[in-house]
Order: C-alpha cells, then structure tokens, then sequence
C-alpha cells in the first residue's frame, strides 16, 4: 500500500469512494446534502491536505488533513492538527487502510502539532472503537452539532 497526496486527476475517485464508505458505514443517507460537501475534492485540495491510499494502482482510501483557521477545519485551535472525511473503499474494509491513513496524518503532525484530533458522528460506533484502539481519548466537552440531530465526539491523540 502507498500512501501519497492525491492528484487532480483522482478527485472526482475520491469523492466518490468517500460517499460510498460514508453510505455504506450508514453515516450518509443517500441524496443527502452532505454528500457534495464530501464529493467535492477539489475544492478540499486547495484548503487542505488530501491523502489516498493506493494499492496495485487502485485507490482503497482518503482522509483530509486540515490545520486549524483554514475553511476544512471544524474544531481544532492552534498546537492541533485536525483530519477529516476518513474513509476507505468499503470492499477493502477490515485490511488496515483506515489505521494507515491516520498513521499517516501522525506521522504529517510531528513537530507541527502537539495532538491530533478528530469529530465522529454521534451514531458511529465502530468509528469511536477505531479511534479508541489507535489511542484517542474522548473530549466529551468539546462535542458539538453543526446542526440539529448531527451530534460530533471529538476525539485526540497527543503525538
């Protein structure tokens, strides 16, 4: 697997595997509004940082990684390194390419950041295990809704 920023060409690729993950995961309800927020790569690659997960020339995942005050960045403040809109081919479920990906976002954080932090939405309990397991702690009191019945747990990694 390699793990690279991602080119124009894959935009559109990547959209679409991360509404597909989002979809099948049960986050996303198809013909949701949300969805071309998260399709909409291009305009992410320009604000943020934008990694694929590559394997045998195929993407299998992305994640976004936003510092904080740019327009991606939800909840992260200064000494934070926020990443978002992870998700990994559904097909490829189960094969470490989430737990890559945020590796990755780490690795990109030292010496730039002193934590890593992360909103899962309120109904995604397999995604607060993985988080958990990678070593995040719960920050219950920075919880948010950025609308009515969308409830985030934020999440952070000290690195």
């Amino acid at each position: 697997m390699k793990i690279r920023e991602i080119t124009p060409a894959e935009y559109v690729a990547a959209g679409d595997l991360c509404v597909r993950a989002y979809e099948v995961g049960g986050h996303l309800e198809p013909g949701n509004e949300y969805a071309t927020t998260i399709r909409d790569v291009a305009n992410r690659a320009e604000q943020a940082l934008v990694l694929v997960a590559e394997v045998g020339g195929q993407l299998v995942g992305t994640v976004t990684i936003c510092p904080p005050g740019t327009e991606y960045a939800e909840i992260s403040v200064p000494g934070e390194l926020e990443f978002r809109f992870l998700a990994v081919e559904p097909t490829n479920w189960g094969q470490g390419i989430g737990q890559r990906l945020v590796a990755e976002c780490e690795m990109r954080g030292q010496g730039v950041a002193t934590q890593l932090v992360i909103c899962a939405i309120e109904i995604n309990a397999d995604g607060h295990r993985f988080y958990e397991r990678l070593g995040f702690d719960r920050l219950p009191e920075r919880d948010w809704a950025p609308r009515p019945g969308i409830n985030l747990q934020v999440y952070r990694k000290m690195l």
